[in-house]
């Protein structure tokens, strides 16, 4: 991986959909605003968008964390602006600064991200479809 500069950024910008309200699997709606498992993921994606220009021919990233304090609701169709930032790189591990922040400039919500930077071959090893297979059969919940 290449340096990253402390304090360098990333923004994501999304508009709420009904996708991304809270709808539990079991429990169906509960809130028709931006969940909080949106905005993780969000998080996340900012994060990956800083790290990919940093990352050398032959690696690959991995999330290992991610932290989110939900702040303040955001309806379908209202703007959100993720940012991400620097905020450490060691021993191959990036740390993430996370804020969302709608189109006011409201905090929505703030939070850090981690990743793990390896060659493309272990994360493949680890995730791939023949980590999958070596796993064995899924059991079922019952």
């Amino acid at each position: 991986m290449r340096a990253i500069p402390p304090g360098a950024a990333a923004d994501l910008d999304v508009v709420v959909t009904a996708a991304m309200t809270v709808d539990f699997d079991q429990l169906g709606p509960v809130h028709p605003v931006y969940a909080t498992y949106a905005m993780a993921k969000h998080f996340e994606e900012a994060g990956r968008t800083l790290l990919l220009p940093y990352l050398e021919p032959g690696e690959a990233a991995i999330g290992t964390a991610v932290s989110v304090e939900h702040l303040a609701p955001a309806w379908v169709g209202d703007r959100v602006r993720v940012t991400a930032r620097c905020a450490e790189v060691a021993g191959g591990r990036l740390t993430c600064a996370l804020t969302a922040v709608d189109a006011t400039g409201r905090l929505l919500g703030r939070g850090t991200t981690g990743q793990a930077v390896l060659p493309e071959a272990v994360v493949e090893a680890r995730v791939g479809e023949a980590a999958r297979r070596a796993r064995g059969p899924a059991s079922s919940a019952g």
